[in-house]
């Protein structure tokens, strides 16, 4: 509404609205500001979205002097009426009448106008991503203190750890001390935005073992680690998520299952591969994982957002994760 009133605020015809209509100069002016208006929309929801924050910052500019054409010329294209001398501030103003100060200046060009929209809808925009990505933050970590330990996955490693000791296993501290490493990690080390790859790997690895205690013969298991993962960092907790799916879908004590997980580290990158036969078809885990499939797509978003790739396959008896990120 502000701009919309610039072109009746300084027209020099102000109070008297059929002189003020008529003038080419107030017409062309009503048209030109418009313009800004519309382009203050269209680059806030369509061409910083799109090209801004894309990086996209060649096309951007681009079309952002292409709207500047179009603002500039259109308004003489359309009402033709001869451009005032340059000594006159406004068309058909009266040698006798003084133009009130027009607030921007350069009213012929609008290089001033058009500018500050420009910024103040990039302003506006980030302003709005900035407390977009601080909302999601929130709440995805809600969602990750929720889900930091499987309860599906506490309630059989204890039960594993009781069996042991039932049995008088020399196996039953090693787990006591599997378990006890992995909680530590979780309630020590995983609230920091970035961790150790190789710790996360080793909290993977220590997830495995225990799991180890409750298969049997009837589980084929496939666990492979290739490249160094030293000196590298990752978002804590972000990959154990598809590592739980396979031995929560993948394990079935009345039916041969199979479980291969791969891990592929490069200087600047991780890759996790997850495959699994689907023998458990148990909807009351199916909530759960659709809500921690979710909450992993929004941390990635938010620590990775466009250097990740995830791909899922999922058919009939078969699912198999591939997620690849970019640690640079």
């Amino acid at each position: 509404m502000g701009l919309l009133s610039v072109p009746i605020l300084t027209s020099p015809d102000f109070g008297s609205f059929q002189n003020m209509a008529k003038a080419p100069g107030f017409q062309r002016s009503v048209l030109a500001y418009s313009l800004l208006f519309a382009f203050f929309y269209l680059n806030y929801h369509v061409l910083i979205p799109k090209f801004y924050s894309k990086k996209k910052r060649w096309i951007y500019a681009a079309l952002l002097l292409a709207c500047f054409l179009v603002v500039s010329y259109t308004p003489d294209l359309i009402i033709n009426s001869p451009k005032p001398p340059s000594n006159l501030p406004f068309p058909n103003n009266p040698p006798h009448k003084t133009a009130p100060i027009d607030l921007f200046g350069f009213r012929d060009t609008f290089i001033i106008q058009f500018s500050m929209i420009a910024f103040l809808s990039i302003l506006l925009r980030l302003d709005h991503r900035l407390n977009t990505i601080q909302n999601e933050k929130l709440k995805a970590e809600v969602n990750y203190l929720k889900a930091q330990i499987n309860p599906h996955f506490l309630f059989n490693t204890l039960n594993s750890v009781y069996a042991l000791t039932l049995k008088k296993s020399d196996e039953a501290p090693w787990a006591v001390l599997k378990l006890s490493e992995m909680m530590r990690y979780v309630v020590t080390e995983s609230h920091a935005e970035k961790v150790s790859l190789e710790r996360e790997i080793q909290y993977i690895t220590d997830y495995i073992d225990l799991q180890k205690l409750r298969m049997g013969n009837h589980t084929n298991l496939v666990y492979e680690i290739q490249g160094n993962p030293s000196g590298q960092k990752i978002a804590p907790i972000i990959l154990i998520n598809y590592v739980e799916n396979a031995f929560k879908y993948g394990v079935n004590p009345d039916e041969l299952s199979n479980i291969r997980i791969f891990i592929h580290i490069e200087s600047h990158s991780v890759e996790l591969i997850v495959e699994n036969k689907i023998t458990v078809k148990n909807t009351s885990f199916k909530e759960p994982t659709t809500e921690g499939n979710k909450n992993t797509k929004k941390r990635l978003d938010y620590f990775y957002p466009e250097k990740y790739q995830l791909h899922i396959d999922q058919r009939d008896n078969f699912y198999m994760v591939n997620l690849l990120i970019d640690l640079s």
